[in-house]
């Protein structure tokens, strides 16, 4: 097409192809009008082959298990201007390099955080109105237990903690302040005490909310600085009854950790992410009753929505207007990047000649 910019979506193989480009991303580039290449073949390009396909592309469309764009995948490339990330964390996948080289980058993140808002919103009510101990759940559970529970607490009762303060505890914010909980606290390197008090939340250091939180989300990038983060410390912190929630990624908290106080039945945690996933049907966590997990879906429910958005956001660029979803560098290194936490992890294993230890 002769307006069409020379796009190219750099899906892994058919699964993702037919993932996200469908329903309102494939009628919005219908009604644009533009001719998107996109990988028709069962398995991934290998990067070689990646660097040859777009040596001519003006905008790029990444998601999971695309290449990681930096300069050596660019080095034929004099032509990209913008890219537009059909997945949440660009870290991952978009070099510091990109940015250098003045390429826009933009991120459907709010989308699929927005679902993740409403994820948290749900297991939070079901953590504290305690559906783990009443409510039956289609043939996949045990039946209703009848009693009046007194350990039932309803969010006007509730202070919330939300560690870190992100797309996802944006949206989480804009949908608890309707049922009015006692009191929001949030704990953020990147927001100051005046911005939280403007939001509605009071700042305080991470230690405190643990401590002073009934429901707490972890909800901070999983960077290399926060891994682990969570520990001993913070776990026996939390207050009797209370509510733990991760729908961030599993190696915030400290595995051994969480397990040992989760057996001790203080409080109830609920998991969307693990360590290992799936996960497996031996797993201690399915053994125990004060836990409630979801198969790392939280995110799902508006999929068909970001390749649409990402080319909104390309028209927009193309047409001078302002981007509605753009990252910077500086943002962007403090986005989720599990590929540099397994790698630092991996560092640190016993006997590993890069270990800590080994570097002393």
């Amino acid at each position: 097409m002769a307006d069409s910019p020379r796009i190219y979506f750099m899906n892994p193989g058919r699964q993702a192809l037919d993932w996200f480009y469908r329903g309102r991303s494939r009628q919005r580039a219908e009604e644009l009008g533009w001719d998107i290449w996109v990988n028709q073949r069962e398995e991934p390009i290998e990067r070689a082959e990646w660097a040859e396909i777009i040596a001519d592309a003006e905008a790029l469309l990444t998601t999971w298990g695309s290449p990681r764009v930096d300069d050596e995948l660019l080095a034929g490339n004099d032509s990209l201007q913008i890219i537009g990330h059909v997945g949440g964390s660009v870290a991952p996948y978009i070099a510091d390099e990109v940015f250098d080289r003045g390429v826009r980058v933009c991120t459907a993140n709010t989308f699929m955080a927005r679902s993740c808002a409403e994820h948290c919103m749900m297991l939070m009510l079901m953590g504290t109105r305690r559906a783990h101990e009443h409510i039956k759940l289609g043939t996949r559970s045990e039946h209703m237990v009848w009693f009046k529970d007194w350990e039932l607490r309803v969010p006007q009762d509730l202070v919330i903690g939300i560690w870190g303060f992100g797309d996802i505890a944006s949206w989480l914010l804009s949908m608890l302040l309707p049922f009015e909980p006692k009191e929001i606290l949030v704990a953020s390197s990147h927001l100051s005490d005046e911005d939280a008090a403007g939001k509605g939340m009071r700042k305080v250091e991470f230690d405190a909310l643990f401590e002073q939180a009934d429901v707490v989300f972890t909800l901070a990038g999983m960077t290399v600085e926060n891994t682990g983060r969570v520990g001993p410390k913070q776990l026996a912190a939390l207050k009797d009854g209370a509510v733990l929630i991760n729908i961030g990624r599993a190696p915030l908290i400290q595995p051994d950790a969480l397990l040992a106080e989760l057996r001790k039945g203080r409080w109830t945690g609920v998991f969307d992410v693990f360590e290992q996933e799936p996960l497996p049907d031996d797993h201690p966590f399915n053994e125990l009753p004060n836990v409630i997990l979801s198969p790392h879906y939280a995110g799902t429910g508006r999929d068909s929505w970001y390749m649409a958005e990402m080319l909104d956001e390309i028209d927009r660029f193309r047409r001078g207007e302002e981007l509605r979803y753009e990252v910077f560098g500086a943002r962007a290194r403090r986005m989720t990047d599990m590929g540099a936490v397994r790698d630092a992890q991996k560092k640190q294993e016993p006997g590993n000649a890069t270990s800590e230890e080994s570097m002393r």
